[in-house]
């Protein structure tokens, strides 16, 4: 049962930090205040020990990667919604993410111009509503703000949208977990938006 008292725990930082506040579960290298006793207080104690079973059993590599594929995608992260499909659909994207993003980048930038992170007035910009009709990955947006760092420009042009705040803050929290091959993810880029 320890270990499915370790999953709550995980759980409970990482919910955290993809929640309202500003906790920080790789800085504070997923501690919290959350106590252990508290578990048994939770009538869904039971997905914890259902996630070590498949944890034990090699179904899942890495429980801390599981909640992350999850949390990314059931922003309100109520453990019962998760799902093994979730991860493994991230493992896959993780597998080929230089190929992920440079597939989304071409379709982007196929008129080789910056013009897809331009805000226009009273409309969100291309990029964004890519995203927002899952034709670009959250990868991608993540990747494409490190380069660019579009996100603090928007935030200026697009103060008082509402769709807005909650991606930039879903973009910021993946931020801290994502790796990807960032040399060669600007080199992509390059070759896309420089003129032959």
């Amino acid at each position: 049962m320890s270990q499915s008292i370790d999953i709550y725990l995980t759980y409970c930082a990482m919910k955290a930090h993809f929640g309202k506040g500003d906790y920080d579960f790789v800085k504070f290298k997923g501690k919290t205040k959350v106590s252990r006793e508290s578990f048994w207080k939770r009538k869904d104690r039971v997905w914890f020990v259902m996630l070590g079973r498949k944890y034990n059993s090699s179904l899942i590599e890495s429980v801390e990667d599981y909640l992350l594929a999850n949390f990314i995608v059931e922003t309100k992260g109520y453990i019962g919604n998760f799902n093994d499909q979730n991860y493994f659909d991230w493992m896959n994207r993780m597998s080929r993410i230089e190929t992920l993003f440079e597939n989304e980048a071409t379709k982007l930038f196929e008129d080789r111009s910056l013009d897809v992170l331009n805000v226009p007035d009273n409309s969100h910009p291309k990029l964004l509503k890519e995203y927002l009709g899952k034709r670009v990955s959250l990868e991608t947006m993540v990747i494409l703000d490190g380069i660019f760092d579009y996100s603090s420009k928007w935030d200026k042009k697009m103060s008082d949208d509402i769709m807005w705040p909650d991606v930039k803050k879903l973009i910021e929290n993946y931020k801290k977990f994502l790796t990807y091959p960032h040399d060669s993810c600007k080199m992509v880029v390059i070759n896309l938006t420089t003129m032959e």
